[in-house]
């Protein structure tokens, strides 16, 4: 639109004839009105909706096209008696029918009976101003939720009854150390940051404290040893954990005092669950709903928790399991039968990783109904050639030796059946005879199984 005053004579309130020019240069939006507020020209040089006439809004008043909190700023600047007058520039949000709501900055300079306001346009400036509030608010949220991570950590990490060091992998310094752990290094827990870990070790103990760090932050497993402690003098049990935090790489140590664990309060008892806690095979406790109750150090490493209370009431089935084999099967047979042999399985870690596992398990009754499974890392043995049966090879030589004496029809259906039998007698091995788990681990029913048994003469095995 041509930047031009639309009705009134400049003349008539005193101002220079080339005062349309000026205006149009520095502003988006001029608007004359009396004192009252009401209309009487207007220059609109924004960018608006074709059908839009700002002609409209001659005669209306200009408390009727603000928002509502915007009224008191026009009624201060409709008293303004000239440009100098103690900030009169203030936004104004704009709402008028057939447009978008928009901020304008105004100037107001008072000229006689009438008050020119003189307005830049500032929704680029508005839009900036709400994407900083939407990110100042999601901050926040961020921040807040940061907050309560970091406060229950706290609480777990403190109130925890083990000894609990967290050491930097990178220069094997002491970050941060619980009540527990202060108590059993006689220090105070603020003392113990920054200070060296090996240092907190006497002879012998600083080399095997060094080569534990190195040896869990290459390998990434859980590595454990035994020192004497430097400043009680007394021998303890470590076992480390390592574990990633943002972009640091973090080590966590279990630090136990080995006759607290042989302590006359526990005897033999607690000297067992000592050993139970730090044997390097996964050992877990659960419910008969399958819910974590008690782990050791080794499942931890598997699982990639850093803390144990981190593991409790966690569904084992979340780490172990495979297509097929459902854990509350596994559970229902071990409580029927008091137990089931090793039987192969996938444990998978919180972030991904899989270690192939040998699987036992046995259930309790007492003082309360737990079962308890043990679990033992195979994947090592995955790369040594396993030497073939010497049933298979004499199966493989019959066959062969039928070859041109009867059709490959049935060297095939006999080959399959041979297959077969084998592959029902390892799984009854495996389960320890236990037809319902077996037939759960072949996928087959249990109907079908007893139908199989039946044919490869299997049924009466081991007098069942």
């Amino acid at each position: 639109m041509n930047a031009h005053f639309l009705k009134s004579d400049i003349l008539e309130i005193g101002l220079p004839k080339d005062f349309v020019s000026l205006v149009s240069s520095v502003s988006d939006i001029a608007l004359i009105t009396d004192r009252e507020g009401s209309i009487l020209d207007i220059i609109w040089q924004v960018d608006a909706d074709a059908e839009f006439d700002p002609t409209s809004l001659m005669g209306r008043s200009l408390l009727d096209i603000v928002t509502p909190e915007c009224k008191h700023k026009i009624t201060e600047m409709l008293t303004a008696d000239g440009p100098a007058e103690g900030g009169r520039q203030r936004e104004i949000n704009h709402r008028i029918d057939g447009l978008d709501e928009f901020p304008v900055r105004y100037n107001a300079v008072g000229a006689g009976e009438s008050v020119i306001f003189l307005g830049h346009e500032i929704r680029a400036i508005a839009a900036l101003q709400t994407r900083l509030l939407e990110a100042q608010r999601a901050l926040d949220e961020d921040y807040s939720r940061l907050r309560q991570l970091e406060t229950q950590y706290r609480v777990l990490f403190q109130t925890s009854s083990e000894a609990l060091l967290v050491i930097d992998a990178q220069s094997g310094k002491i970050v941060d150390a619980n009540a527990a752990a202060a108590d059993v290094l006689g220090n105070e827990a603020l003392e113990l940051r920054n200070r060296s870990f090996e240092a907190q070790f006497s002879g012998d103990g600083a080399a095997a404290a060094r080569e534990a760090l190195q040896s869990v932050t290459a390998t990434g497993q859980t590595a454990s040893f035994e020192a004497m402690l430097h400043g009680v003098q007394v021998p303890a049990v470590c076992s480390l954990s390592i574990f990633r935090a943002a972009n640091s790489t973090m080590i966590l140590c279990s630090v136990l005092i080995a006759d607290r664990i042989s302590g006359s309060g526990g005897g033999v008892e607690n000297l067992l669950l000592g050993i139970v806690a730090r044997i390097p095979d996964a050992m877990v406790l659960t419910d008969e709903e399958g819910k974590i109750r008690w782990c050791n150090d080794a499942f931890l490493g598997m699982s990639e928790i850093a803390l144990a209370p981190q593991a409790i009431d966690e569904p084992l089935a979340r780490f172990l399991g495979r297509p097929g084999v459902d854990l509350d099967i596994i559970i229902a047979n071990a409580r029927e039968h008091g137990r089931l042999r090793a039987f192969s399985s996938l444990l998978t870690g919180a972030f991904g990783s899989e270690t192939r596992v040998e699987v036992s398990v046995a259930a309790l009754s007492e003082p309360q109904p737990m079962v308890g499974f043990v679990m033992r890392d195979i994947s090592r043995y995955d790369q040594i050639p396993s030497r073939k049966p010497e049933r298979a090879q004499d199966n493989g030589d019959d066959l062969i030796n039928l070859v041109g004496s009867v059709p490959l029809k049935e060297l095939v259906r006999a080959s399959t059946e041979e297959i077969e039998k084998m592959c029902i007698e390892a799984a009854l091995k495996k389960t320890g005879n236990n037809r319902a788990s077996a037939a759960e681990m072949l996928g087959l029913s249990r109907q079908s199984l007893y139908v199989k048994l039946r044919r490869f003469g299997l049924l009466d095995r081991d007098g069942q």
